[in-house]
Order: C-alpha cells, then sequence, then structure tokens
C-alpha cells in the first residue's frame, strides 16, 4: 500500500469513527492587551514586564523564559524585550474540548494562526510557524501553530505537570477532557498558546481631566458599535473602583473618576460579579469564567493603575486569530479587550522624575557598578529596589519614582522619549532608562557598550 493509499484509508477511517457522533464542543478565552496615552496614542514595546509561565512551556527559536529576578530580562513574553513593533499582546488563550456523549475517540489536529503576529509560547508542544521571528513584526506577519493528532484522553493525567504556579492551576479548574499530544507524549487540561503582534486596538481611549473620550478605531466592519465597556482604577491602597458602561455607537464619553475618599470600600466584588456574568452571556461556562478571571487576577484587578476592559465579538477574534480543527466542532471564542491606560499616578511619577536632582540618578545600572551583584540579582525575587536593600546600598528616590509608574512603565519611558520635543527631558528620561530600564531607548548594543 503506498503513502496515498494509506492517507485515504486513515481518512475513511476518521469518518467512519465520527458518523453518528455530535460536534465536538471547544471553548476558548483570551486577553488582547495593548497600551495608550492620554491622546489614544498606542504605545509600542509593551512585552516588558510579562506575567511568566512555567519553565515546560515551549518557545520559539532560543528565546529564554522570563524570570521575575530583578535584573532586566533579554526577552519578554518569547520575543526580544522592548521590541519597537510590539502593539499588542496575545496573552494567554486556552483552548478546552469536551466530547459529546455519543464520542467515538478519534485524533485531530488544531491550527491557530496570528494574523499580524508571532506566537510566541505554547504548550503541549506543535508545529510553529516563525513568520520572520525575531527580526520585522508588521501586519504581514502571521505565526501559526498545529497540533497534530490531538487526541482525549482522562487517562492522560498523569503526564500533567505538577506545578503550584497560580497563572498555571486556575486555568486546570474546569471540567474540560484532557489533551493527550502523541508526538511530544505532553498533556494538560486545555491547549495553551500566546504571543505578541503588530495592531492596533479596536477602541480608542483619549483621557483628559473631565474624563474619557472612547471612540471605535480602525473602522472594521466586524465591530460597528461600541462593546460594553468597564473603566477601571485600581489605587495605591489596592481598592477598585470603576465604571461599567453601557454598549453604544461609535463613541462615548466617561467621567473622570476624580479623588478617592479614605473610606471609600473597593467595588472589586460586584466588578468581578459583572465581568462572570458577562463572561457566562458570551458562551463560557462558570467555571471557565471563574478559571479566567482567577488567572488574571493579578494583572487584571490587582496591579495598580488605570485601564479599560471589553468583550470582543467573535467575528473579530476569527479574523485575526483564525482557528482550525479538522473535525466538526462547536467553537465558542470570548476574547476581552484590555487597553492599559496612563494614569494620574504615572503623571505624577514622571514629572517627579524630571525634577530631581540629575545626581539622584545613577549614571549606569548597579549591575554595571559591581559585578558581584549580578549573581545577587538572579537569586533575588522581585523590584531592583530589593537588590540596592540587598546589596547593603541606599535606594535612589529616583528608583522610587521609576518603581512606582507600575506595569508597563519601561515601554511608557521610551514613548516619552520618543513623542518628547524637549531635549533637556530626553536626556533624563534617557539617563533613567540606562539606569533601570529593559528598554533602552533607540540607543544600539554598540552605542550602550561605548556610553556605560
Amino acid at each position: 500500500m503506498n503513502n496515498a493509499q494509506v492517507a485515504i484509508v486513515g481518512l475513511f477511517a476518521c469518518c467512519i469513527a465520527q458518523a453518528g457522533t455530535s460536534p465536538l464542543v471547544v471553548h476558548e478565552w483570551g486577553t488582547f492587551t495593548s497600551f495608550q496615552d492620554s491622546a489614544g496614542r498606542t504605545i509600542a514595546g509593551v512585552n516588558v514586564d510579562d506575567e511568566p509561565v512555567p519553565w515546560f512551556v515551549h518557545r520559539l527559536g532560543a528565546a529564554e523564559p522570563f524570570g521575575t529576578a530583578n535584573l532586566p530580562a533579554s526577552w519578554s513574553q518569547g520575543a526580544p524585550r522592548c521590541h519597537a513593533d510590539v502593539t499588542m499582546r496575545l496573552e494567554t488563550p486556552v483552548l478546552y474540548f469536551y466530547p459529546p456523549a455519543d464520542w467515538a475517540p478519534v485524533a485531530f489536529d488544531v491550527q491557530a494562526s496570528f494574523v499580524g503576529g508571532w506566537l510566541t509560547e505554547y504548550y503541549p508542544a506543535a508545529t510553529a510557524e516563525r513568520a520572520g521571528f525575531p527580526a520585522v513584526l508588521d501586519s504581514r506577519a502571521r505565526g501559526s501553530l498545529r497540533w497534530k493528532q490531538v487526541r482525549l484522553d482522562p487517562d492522560s493525567k498523569f503526564l500533567l505537570h505538577d506545578t503550584t504556579w497560580r497563572v498555571w492551576q486556575a486555568p486546570r479548574k474546569v471540567g474540560a477532557s484532557v489533551v493527550f499530544v502523541p508526538d511530544s507524549k505532553e498533556a494538560e487540561k486545555y491547549l495553551f498558546y500566546r504571543g505578541v503582534g503588530h495592531m492596533e486596538a479596536p477602541l480608542a481611549i483619549r483621557t483628559h481631566p473631565d474624563g474619557f473620550d472612547i471612540t471605535l478605531a480602525g473602522g472594521d466592519p466586524r465591530l460597528t458599535t461600541l462593546p460594553r465597556v468597564w473603566l477601571i482604577e485600581v489605587l495605591p491602597d489596592a481598592r477598585v473602583r470603576y465604571q461599567a458602561l453601557a454598549p453604544s455607537g461609535n463613541e462615548i464619553h466617561a467621567p473622570a473618576f476624580g479623588s478617592a475618599p479614605p473610606g471609600m470600600p473597593s467595588s472589586l466584588a460586584d466588578l468581578r460579579r459583572e465581568m462572570t456574568e458577562a463572561l457566562i452571556a458570551q458562551g463560557l461556562y462558570a467555571d471557565e469564567a471563574a478559571a479566567m478571571l482567577e488567572t488574571w487576577r493579578l494583572s487584571y484587578f490587582q496591579s495598580e493603575g488605570l485601564r479599560a476592559f471589553f468583550l470582543l465579538p467573535q467575528p473579530w477574534t476569527d479574523a485575526r486569530l483564525p482557528l482550525s480543527i479538522t473535525i466538526p466542532a462547536e467553537v465558542t471564542r470570548v476574547m476581552v479587550g484590555r487597553v492599559e491606560l496612563v494614569s494620574a499616578h504615572q503623571r505624577a511619577q514622571l514629572a517627579k522624575l524630571q525634577a530631581l536632582p540629575e545626581g539622584s540618578i545613577p549614571a549606569v545600572p548597579l549591575y554595571f557598578q559591581d559585578r558581584k551583584v549580578i549573581d545577587s540579582g538572579l537569586a533575588t525575587k522581585g523590584p531592583l529596589s530589593r537588590l540596592y536593600e540587598k546589596s547593603g546600598r541606599e535606594v535612589p528616590e529616583s528608583l522610587r519614582a521609576y518603581e512606582s509608574l507600575g506595569r508597563f512603565r519601561d515601554a511608557l519611558l521610551a514613548h516619552e522619549w520618543q513623542i518628547s520635543a524637549d531635549d533637556e527631558q530626553r536626556a533624563r528620561l534617557q539617563r533613567v532608562m540606562l539606569a533601570y530600564s529593559a528598554c533602552e531607548s533607540d540607543l544600539t548594543p554598540a552605542k550602550l557598550t561605548t556610553e556605560r
């Protein structure tokens, strides 16, 4: 029997196995994250300040895993840190599989592609299309992953890695089947992948003292009216307040949050309830919605800052993140759009950095001043200030201001450097980046070596 005959026989056997069965049920959730300044302009280089995933996750090329040590990471979210073409993060989509009662076990392939992006991290192992990785990333890029001969096999549960990582454990707490990939002999409760992209968010959000102006961006026919939007502020003391904006036309105005009174209670419980109900209404099961919000508890609800969330229609997701399965399947995809916004607190800290004496900002990073701290840094978890403390050094006031800029601070500093027309301001921002940041404005490695 030749190869063609084998393929035909295999296809015939597959079809017989599927005859008379109901479609496979597939559910997916994930987040498209971007960052915008007060004018609604996209801030690039957002693959910094990663939420790391376990060591066993596969990555493209020789990308090293991101750690939580306080030395700047060379790679983040599976791509070179602060990549100037990265304007969106595709964060932790997971695919769940539910066989019907009359399921006839059969192997199938799953392929996910990212139009205008790279799929840089995934588990179990898959065949990856690199699409120019890790050089130029633009709208023509199309990274893809293909999991071959996937099987639903509860008996493979023993292959699940024993890990305490919350971002990996939380998605497991659902009633989905165990997924087994024979090529790598790996199994999990889901197919996991994430990546980075070069695209604009579908919403532009302009912030000013009076509030927020939210408009549709890009003229996408798959998103013709504003979806429901949650504007969320996480205060420095971890209290949460929010505004829920009902679906409307193509623009809406929301009032500013104003000052927070000392006795104001946190609205986190109400926010989680609303978002859970919305995720279920979009098609997720209750345990899936709970797993999603628990997975993103830190970056959604506990990280200080200002952000907006909205649910994306499935046609929008399908156009940017095509998904194919080689057997009949009913697919529900619930993706959250997330736009990080520059807050008043961040503006105040940027102004503070500009006002500090020049000598308060080190000329070179601590690990260039004393190479011995590199070993200490690799063993010390937490922010750079902790490394100063461990090394017996006083933490510079400029470092405290830098760290108080919060998540994506490195991308914010590089963006401010790029848009500023003030040479003195640019020089100050460059000094801060050289001393503390993973991003280095537009300096080349050769220039950095010379100047440091």
